[in-house]
């Protein structure tokens, strides 16, 4: 199933053709800061079509583009291939702005050896025996317990990271979501549960951070409709593809055939990116096999009896606990950002019982062709002791949702 990927970080459809392009420099995009506050690693998505006209030319194959702004620096850009042939559909590119900053970008077709950034990304799945072979296609199992699914894949399954937080997906019909926490900004986790290594143990590097149970731990998935909550888990099939992974972004598909809900079955792909610099990892869900009553559902785990906060940031919805909740009682906040038109509700998973428990669940709407969208945030205090305290959490999610914003970024091409 193709599918257009529709960033939650920025809209080409919405730039003002205020002014004609300049033949002798080339087109320039201007971007100005919406906020009264610096915004770092703001992320822009372009489509292939976008971008060649920004450069007045095809882009061969073989070629980069490099991205400059009115101040001189060359910023780190990745083009990404999301439909596995072997073209490139995406540009994406990072910015820093100062409060209320206007910055002019622009573009140029390169030779590829031109452009040489640290890689602030990564996705690791891999086999548990050596050689610890990389999966590139693997039908999720079928188990629920930690010891089989160990057995047969580093980490249990899918990790990403960034330079600041990592996280993991259980492959198998528990599709748990757990967060590494980390102390260096290099990529570590290809290591990480391996060669002796124990991730559940404090390294030099970090640690498993979370306590998962049977809750939806870091923004795992459920279907509801009625009464009933249904993991999004167990399947008929389920795999892993991998789009890409560089110095801007990682991404990776996770699917699902035949979601049981009841009487229902439904069909799901599950997209998840990590952006350098992020605190967060952002989601589009499309579920097909719709009836129209279904909600979909995401969440927070709830194992420690603390206080749901909302912060109030426009055009989102977002939700978090902070205490000390981290795999040794550390200090750890969690986060649940929410774009408006997707929200639905919040509510409480039940404390014990059969099913999905102790979660702060948030429902979004899913609609068919379309995904719902949100991100899933952690802080933690062995990270940056900033966040042992809760203003400080808070204010990193009101500033992460505002790097999630696609309605206030508006865009000049000059």
């Amino acid at each position: 199933m193709l599918m257009r990927l529709k960033s939650l970080v920025f809209s080409m459809a919405s730039i003002l053709l205020l002014a004609a392009c300049s033949p002798a420099s080339g087109p320039v995009l201007e971007v100005t800061n919406p906020y009264a506050q610096p915004v770092k690693g703001k992320a822009f998505v372009l489509n292939r079509a976008e971008v060649e006209r920004l450069v007045q030319s095809e882009v061969p194959s073989g070629k980069a583009v490099k991205v400059t702004n009115n101040k001189g620096q060359v910023l780190a850009v990745q083009l990404d291939d999301l439909n596995g042939n072997q073209q490139w559909d995406e540009l994406v590119f990072q910015a820093d702005f100062a409060q209320e900053e206007t910055l002019h970008f622009s573009f140029e077709v390169v030779e590829a050896a031109e452009l040489d950034f640290p890689q602030r990304t990564n996705v690791r799945f891999a086999r548990r025996d050596a050689p610890y072979e990389e999966v590139q296609e693997a039908e999720r199992l079928h188990s629920v317990d930690s010891p089989t699914i160990s057995a047969v894949f580093q980490m249990e399954g899918p990790a990403w990271e960034n330079d600041v937080v990592g996280f993991r997906n259980y492959y198998d019909a528990r599709n748990g979501m757990d967060i590494f926490g980390k102390r260096t900004a290099e990529m570590v986790l290809d290591k990480a549960g391996i060669e002796g290594q124990d991730y559940h143990s404090l390294d030099e590097w970090g640690m498993d951070i979370l306590k998962v149970g049977t809750s939806l731990g870091a923004g795992a998935l459920a279907i509801g409709f009625g009464e009933e909550l249904y993991r999004v888990g167990p399947a008929q099939k389920g795999g892993y593809r991998l789009i890409s992974e560089g110095p801007v972004r990682a991404v990776f598909d996770l699917t699902f055939e035949g979601v049981p809900a009841g009487d229902r079955l439904y069909d799901l792909t599950h997209r998840i990116s990590i952006y350098a610099g992020d605190h967060f990892y952002r989601s589009e869900v499309w579920v097909e096999g719709l009836q129209g009553d279904e909600f979909l559902y995401t969440g927070i785990v709830d194992m420690h009896e603390l206080p749901v906060f909302e912060v109030d940031a426009e055009g989102f919805r977002v939700f978090g606990t902070h205490g000390n909740q981290g795999f040794m009682d550390e200090v750890l906040g969690l986060g649940i950002i929410i774009p408006d038109q997707h929200f639905v509700q919040y509510k409480a998973a039940p404390k014990s019982g059969a099913g999905i428990i102790e979660t702060h669940l948030t429902a979004l709407q899913p609609l068919e062709g379309l995904s719902a969208e949100y991100a899933f945030a952690a802080g933690w205090e062995y990270q940056d002791n900033g966040f042992s305290n809760a203003h400080y959490f808070q204010e990193v999610l009101k500033q992460s949702a505002q790097k999630l914003d696609s309605d206030k970024w508006q865009s000049t091409l000059k």
